[in-house]
């Protein structure tokens, strides 16, 4: 593990990592509860697996990306949208936050468990609120390329979404 945290560091920041299914099944549920229908993926240019996964699954999803003329920080779509859900760039999950609660919609972001620290997410939590999908393994967002696992916790830091404040999930892999 001390190398794994050794070679994180030597490579920077590194935001593009995909959500693997066994991340995306379990929030289907919370969706379905809340009868949302239609989803914004913000960090997606359309073919990311939680686009993938939600249309297998019925909801009709509205696509964006920080990269383009459609960024989250300054688009929100003209179409209806139910729920924001999103795996956004760890180094700007600050801003996420921000623009989430600042929109009013419901959210589900997935975030390292690290994201309770800090100053200016405190805030925001306290301000805002916020409820917890914790799952009790770790995500393996490097398994496709034949690698091992995260060395931290990604869980749903959700606003409007989840019907109690902290769920622990058991993750299926």
């Amino acid at each position: 593990m001390k190398q794994a945290l050794i070679d994180y560091i030597k490579r920077g920041t590194n935001d593009e990592l995909y959500t693997p299914n066994e991340a995306i099944v379990p929030i289907i549920k919370y969706l379905d509860d809340n009868n949302f229908k239609t989803v914004w993926e913000c960090t997606d240019y359309g073919s990311s697996k939680i686009t993938e996964m939600l249309r297998e699954k019925g909801f009709t999803v509205i696509t964006s990306h920080t990269n383009t003329n459609k960024s989250f920080f300054d688009y929100e779509p003209t179409e209806d949208y139910d729920v924001i859900v999103t795996n956004p760039p760890y180094s700007l999950k600050d801003e996420f936050l921000e623009r989430a609660y600042e929109l009013n919609k419901p959210f589900m972001m997935l975030l390292p468990i690290t994201a309770f620290e800090g100053i200016v997410r405190g805030k925001l939590f306290r301000e805002n609120g916020v409820e917890v999908l914790v799952f009790d393994k770790r995500i393996n967002f490097m398994k496709e390329q034949g690698k091992k696992g995260a060395w931290f916790n990604t869980s749903w830091f959700c606003n409007k979404v989840l019907p109690e404040k902290l769920i622990f999930h058991k993750l299926i892999l």
